[in-house]
């Protein structure tokens, strides 16, 4: 591997690429990690494309200068390195949702395992509630690489409104307006899986609260305060694991 150049963000955008980093990080934490595959990506506030992370890296290796600027078509306007083949997946979702500033991309366990059967992901958990008024959809046109315009745009057309999707025998995909909700996002679809995968692998009856309870457990559950506080304490237990001082809220 050969060392690549160094970007030269703003400082505003810089400091987002080092939230985008540790994103990275406490996603490999909480079971997200596939070697060197996956990654997320942030809209640039310019407009002139996305800052995605570089290839040829784990999660948990990924730091604030290894991302690359690339265009909406693809070319690289900023930063050496790979350029993962899935960033279609990454620049069609962002033209198709304008509500969205970050993309994740990953292959987490129990979320491949509703990928490949096409079950519906209930909120059983506090989890599954993030997930309940938009649901969370499944991508069946291909269990491939999303790596083209093609690709990317049936599979933002399969996620639509909602906050994530499942990939065909793959992974999923998950966004959100900020690094901190897409981050909570990608966590909270995991861990509802692993819930749901649990329940029924018991054999007992199982039920979720109705519809109207579960929308106003999202509002009591996650207001904006709390999104912080979860944010910060995920961020603080990457230190932990890290050997680090934790960054001041």
């Amino acid at each position: 591997m050969t060392d690549p150049q160094p970007i030269n963000p703003s400082p505003d955008v810089a400091k987002i690429l080092d939230d985008l980093a540790r994103a990275h990080r406490i996603l490999e934490m909480e079971g997200h990690g596939d070697m060197s595959m996956g990654h997320l990506s942030f809209r640039d506030p310019q407009g002139r494309g996305i800052w995605l992370k570089r290839g040829n890296l784990g999660f948990e290796e990924v730091t604030e200068t290894d991302f690359i600027l690339i265009d909406f078509d693809g070319e690289i306007l900023e930063g050496t390195g790979l350029r993962h083949l899935e960033w279609p997946l990454h620049t069609e979702l962002m033209l198709a949702r304008p509500d969205i500033n970050v993309v994740g991309h990953s292959h987490p366990f129990n979320s491949i395992i509703f990928a490949a059967t096409g079950q519906k992901l209930g909120a059983y958990s506090n989890e599954g509630v993030w997930f309940e008024e938009t649901g969370v959809p499944h991508f069946t046109l291909t269990s491939n690489l999303v790596d083209t315009t093609d690709l990317g745009k049936a599979h933002a057309q399969a996620m639509g409104t909602s906050d994530a999707v499942f990939l065909r025998n793959h992974g999923a995909s998950f966004v959100g307006a900020s690094v901190r909700d897409a981050t909570l996002c990608g966590i909270f679809l995991e861990k509802a899986a692993k819930m749901q995968v649990a329940i029924a692998s018991t054999g007992w009856k199982y039920q979720a609260p109705d519809h109207q309870e579960i929308l106003t457990k999202r509002t009591d559950i996650y207001p904006d305060r709390a999104r912080n506080n979860f944010w910060w304490y995920f961020n603080r237990k990457l230190a932990v694991l890290e050997g680090r001082t934790p960054d001041p809220m």
